[in-house]
């Protein structure tokens, strides 16, 4: 299995550009709480991941 460490084309820089930290952690835990019922989605999981990759890397 591989991991991804880049961003995928869906949460490039400008789509994450315009968005605020607390934009993303809403997004974020919006998703959690679908992913809580049920709802798990390989797409879902993904965004899910590159907003916390974008997250950790705001905070740098």
């Amino acid at each position: 299995m591989r991991f991804r460490d880049s961003a995928s084309a869906a949460a490039s820089d400008d789509r994450m550009k315009g968005r605020t930290s607390n934009d993303l952690r809403r997004e974020y835990d919006l998703i959690s709480s679908e992913r809580a019922g049920g709802h798990n989605a390989l797409s879902a999981i993904n965004a899910q991941n590159d907003i916390a990759r974008e997250l950790e890397r705001r905070d740098r």
